[in-house]
This record gives C-alpha cells, sequence and structure tokens, in this order.
C-alpha cells in the first residue's frame, strides 16, 4: 500500500505517525525506569525519521493536542508541556520521577494512582484511550444485557468476553478502526505495555480480591496488539527482534512454542540480511533501497527508508550511489 492508498483509504500518515508517537509517549508514565528511557529514544528517533526532528514531531503532537481538546485553555496548557519537552529531551520522564518519588515520601502506590488522575473517581473511570475503543465497539453489545444507560463496557461484545478466547471479526475490525493497529512488534509491544500499565493501575485502586479488567473492547484490543508482539507480525530488524525476546523472556510460557516463533524470526533476518554488519550490510540494504525505488517510482525517501528501517538520508545516500554505479 502506498502514500496515495493510504490517504484514499483515510488514513494519512502524519495521523498515523502521530498516533505511533502517542502510543510511545504514553510510556513515559511507566513506572520502569528502562521502559521510560527506551520509549524516549524511540520518540526520538520517530520524530527525527518523520518530522526531521524532535522539536517538530513534538510540536505536531502538541497542535493535535490543541485541536482535539475541549477547554482552549486546558489544550494550550497541555500541548506546552510537549513543546517544551521537544526543546528539552527528558524533561517529561524526569518530572515524572520527581513525582513519583514525591508521593512515594508521603504516600503509597494508590496515592500517586489518584495523583495522576487529580482524583480517585477519574482514575477508576475509563480513560479517553479507552472510551475510544468502548464507543467504536459500542454497536456490537447484545441489546439484551444492555442496561437503562446503554451498553455495558465490560459486557460481551460480539459473543465475546473471555480474554484467552480467538476475538471475533466483527469486533477486531472495529477496533482495528477506532485506531490502525501497530506495523511493527517495538510498536505492538508499546502499545501492550500501556494497556499492561493500566491494568496495574486499577489493580492498585481495586478494593477486593481478583486480577482488574479492562473495559471488554480494550481488553481485546489487547489480545490482538499482544499476539502482533508475540508472534503475528514479522521481525523487520534487531528493535523488533529484541521486543519479541522481551516477550519470551518475561511473559511466554514455557512449553516451548518460543522456540519456535525466534527460529522463524532469525531466519527471515538472514534471508533479508537484517543480521550482516559493516560492507555486507551496507550492500543489501542499498540493493533493497534501490528495489523498493525501482518498483514504487511515487514512494518518498522517507516510506523507504520507514520499510528498511533507516533514515531517509541513509536512503538518499544509497540512491545516489546506484546512479554513480551505473
Amino acid at each position: 500500500m502506498d502514500l496515495l492508498d493510504l490517504m484514499a483509504g483515510g488514513h494519512d500518515p502524519d495521523e498515523q505517525a502521530l498516533d505511533r508517537l502517542e502510543r510511545i509517549v504514553q510510556c513515559f508514565e511507566s513506572e520502569n525506569a528502562a521502559e521510560q528511557d527506551e520509549a524516549l529514544d524511540r520518540a526520538q528517533a520517530l520524530c527525527c525519521s518523520h518530522w526531521g526532528s524532535y522539536p517538530a514531531g513534538m510540536d505536531a503532537y502538541a497542535r493535535r493536542i490543541e485541536a482535539r481538546a475541549g477547554d482552549p485553555v486546558a489544550g494550550s496548557l497541555a500541548a506546552m508541556r510537549w513543546r517544551e519537552e521537544g526543546e528539552e529531551p527528558g524533561m517529561v520522564v524526569r518530572a515524572v520521577r520527581r513525582r513519583r518519588k514525591a508521593a512515594e515520601g508521603g504516600g503509597d502506590a494508590r496515592a500517586r494512582v489518584v495523583a495522576r488522575y487529580g482524583s480517585e473517581a477519574a482514575a477508576r473511570a475509563p480513560t479517553p484511550l479507552e472510551r475510544q475503543f468502548i464507543t467504536a465497539a459500542a454497536g456490537l453489545a447484545d441489546p439484551a444485557v444492555e442496561g437503562g444507560g446503554g451498553p455495558d463496557a465490560y459486557g460481551p461484545l460480539a459473543g465475546w468476553v473471555v480474554p484467552w478466547h480467538e476475538v471475533p471479526m466483527a469486533l477486531r475490525q472495529a477496533v482495528a478502526e477506532a485506531c490502525p493497529l501497530p506495523v511493527s512488534v517495538a510498536d505492538a509491544r508499546d502499545e501492550a505495555m500501556v494497556w499492561h500499565q493500566r491494568r496495574r493501575e486499577l489493580q492498585v485502586l481495586g478494593d477486593g480480591p481478583g486480577q482488574p479488567v479492562l473495559p471488554t473492547a480494550c481488553a481485546a484490543r489487547l489480545r490482538l496488539v499482544e499476539d502482533l508482539w508475540r508472534r503475528d507480525l514479522p521481525v523487520r530488524g534487531a528493535a523488533d527482534l529484541a521486543a519479541r525476546l522481551q516477550y519470551w523472556a518475561e511473559r511466554g510460557g514455557d512449553d516451548g512454542s518460543g522456540y519456535g516463533v525466534l527460529q522463524r524470526d532469525l531466519a527471515g533476518l538472514l534471508a533479508e540480511g537484517g543480521l550482516a554488519s559493516g560492507p555486507a550490510r551496507a550492500a543489501h540494504t542499498g540493493e533493497a533501497a534501490r528495489r523498493l525505488k525501482a518498483a514504487h517510482p511515487d514512494w518518498s525517501l522517507a516510506r523507504i527508508g520507514k520499510e528498511l528501517g533507516i533514515s531517509r538520508q541513509a536512503v538518499h545516500k544509497h540512491l545516489r550511489k546506484g546512479r554513480g554505479a551505473e
């Protein structure tokens, strides 16, 4: 699918990049410092790749926040935070860590969660991200179990409610239309971590035994992105392979199935030259860039770079070298 196809299908590449950036920056709130650091690195890489610089990417994200804000003043204040992050990378992560450290000195994990959302009621209520999927899938609720206020966000959708069952196609389509599914293993990992962080928050707020439950549409979304993270998306480079290894090291079972997935991933990378280094890797990447340009002459340098996991400048260098050889 090329740029024109994406635009004709209603998928603006800039909007898709902003969706991806939004998922990444949500990991700035992670309780794991390593995850925060990795999210910052990925946010900078995405902004530089798509918008040319980190400040430019954060400015685009800030403009989206302003455009979507119901309260112009609140929107401007929220946008200012991200413009400052663009000028001073890591500012948001450092602020989160300072806030968390201060909360630890005078309260517990529950107090930190409540402080993040402003009140316990707000912390327990569906977040804007959750409401996006709840609304998209509302038409799949069983009318027989709807209450007076409309469908139950935690009730069955298209007959699905048990997380380990396969998600029905209608529900898959609904959550994918609400927000396109990740297209790389690393992106799938990032989104899954956002949902797991939300479940940890709900667990902290819980008053009784049992695991916290996401709204049904959100549980379906988590199931889909975890499948993409675990096995369903092909590994395209080192970042994807590291994300896949992270899944099987931290969450995979001990039945040996992970070895088969990783064996397939490594075989694919070897076949594509993804594990080559030095001159051999550069030669392979150059050939791949020239093949893509020949097959898709209307593709931009950024689009080719995204397919190969390299910068647009590197694509330009490879294409120029190819013309010189001719």
